[in-house]
């Protein structure tokens, strides 16, 4: 933390909350009776954590879905989500219909991602922007499991909705994911007898001008995990059915070469002041 680019509001704020958290971890030490050679061993294991680069996940995993969950009370409109860490900013600005930027040979099956953003007031929002990212029909992500350099901004992108809200964005089907485990956090997973497994999903943020910002995933409802979900991230009105089309004319016109799933969500945002009368 950069202290002289903390501004007055969020000092105050770190000032009231930190030393309840320093507080909270030390009633923890004595409830529990923590050794020192415990003590030890966490530090050494958070270390590792931050030494291999996976500070964000080990947080994400067991944290923010608790912060969601607070964050969002009682937030009208479409259901949030945690963001995950695999998030890229600066992905391609694309008007729909559009087509995400994709390799020649992706894997997995084609999918039709389509339907509205409005607002809570049920006002279509013109020009909102969906900025769309997910896994590829092998379970990885572009820029972290794909290096950057081989598929830049793969299954990513900024799609502008239309003058009424529509969006339709043509992408591939995500595969089931897992966290990664060869590392610290899934060291501890395994030995808190925990799988590291995510339900197939789709990541959205949505902005608008006059809403609030939106942050969620949709989930594929014949996915396996969607009860145990390592993030415990998974809210009904968040799972999805994926449709099929196989008619030979639709397949064309599209430039495919097999059926293709469909996937229909409309989104709605809270305005940020109400409305004046």
């Amino acid at each position: 933390m950069n202290a002289s680019k903390v501004d007055s509001a969020a000092r105050e704020r770190l000032r009231d909350v930190f030393p309840d958290l320093v507080e909270t971890l030390k009633d923890f030490i004595r409830r529990r009776e923590v050794s020192h050679e415990e003590y030890r061993q966490a530090v050494e294991f958070l270390c590792r954590v931050a030494q291999q680069d996976e500070l964000r996940l080990f947080l994400d995993v067991f944290l923010e879905a608790t912060v969601d969950q607070v964050d969002s009370a009682g937030r009208p409109g479409t259901a949030t989500c945690v963001e995950g860490p695999y998030y890229v900013a600066g992905a391609p600005v694309l008007r729909s219909p559009c087509v995400l930027p994709h390799r020649a040979s992706e894997p997995g099956e084609p999918m039709v991602f389509s339907g509205t953003v409005r607002g809570t007031d049920g006002e279509p929002l013109s020009g909102a922007v969906l900025d769309v990212w997910q896994a590829d029909g092998a379970a990885a992500y572009s820029h972290f499991h794909i290096p950057k350099e081989e598929a830049p901004y793969n299954l990513r992108g900024q799609v502008i909705a239309d003058e009424l809200g529509r969006f339709e964005i043509q992408t591939w089907v995500s595969a089931v994911c897992h966290i990664r485990d060869n590392g610290p956090t899934g060291e501890l997973l395994a030995v808190l007898g925990r799988h590291p497994m995510r339900p197939a999903h789709i990541h959205v943020k949505l902005t608008h001008e006059t809403c609030l910002p939106l942050t969620t995933q949709l989930y594929f409802s014949n996915s396996p995990y969607l009860d145990s979900d390592v993030v415990g991230a998974v809210k009904a009105p968040l799972i999805v059915q994926l449709g099929k089309r196989d008619d030979p004319a639709e397949i064309a016109r599209r430039g495919l070469k097999q059926p293709f799933h469909t996937l229909r969500y409309d989104f709605a945002l809270p305005r940020r002041l109400a409305k004046a009368a």
